[in-house]
């Protein structure tokens, strides 16, 4: 069994993921719109939505999709993405970068179970949890360099 993630927007999916992909540093992400699925099969009024995206975050798919037209899309944050870096100054440009023209609810500082996280609704409306985690045996001390 495998879990991923899976996002919904309103019409953003298609910038949303390829920022993502841009910040992340991934390949493009695998799009498939509405106008593209076999007749019958898209949703009327949809032209130039996704029905189904995909990014590849090391193997591990980050899936999303734009709501038919007429969908409500729930109130944000539509998940969290829980994404581990491997350096403290990875976490702080990862962390920067989904921050701009979002909110963030935990600032990007040491914790009791990570050297570095952070948490935002970017300005697409994911929520993110960013951190570096300790290494096992460092629970002790929080690093406070970058």
């Amino acid at each position: 069994m495998r879990i991923a993630p899976y996002l919904y927007f309103d019409g953003s999916c298609a910038d949303a993921l390829a920022a993502y992909a841009r910040i992340l540093g991934t390949p493009a992400p695998e799009l498939m719109r509405y106008d593209d699925a076999p007749e019958g099969a898209g949703a009327p009024g949809a032209a130039g939505r996704i029905m189904h995206a995909c990014l590849d975050l090391g193997g591990i798919p980050l899936m999303a999709s734009d709501v038919p037209p007429g969908m409500p899309l729930p109130d944000a944050p539509h998940a969290f993405v829980n994404l581990g870096v491997d350096s403290n100054a990875e976490a702080e440009r990862v962390f920067a970068a989904l921050a701009d023209g979002g909110v963030v609810r935990v600032p990007m500082a040491p914790s009791f179970f990570a050297d570095r996280f952070g948490m935002l609704v970017d300005r697409f409306g994911t929520g993110w949890m960013v951190l570096h985690a300790r290494a096992c045996g460092d629970a002790g001390t929080a690093e406070q360099a970058p």
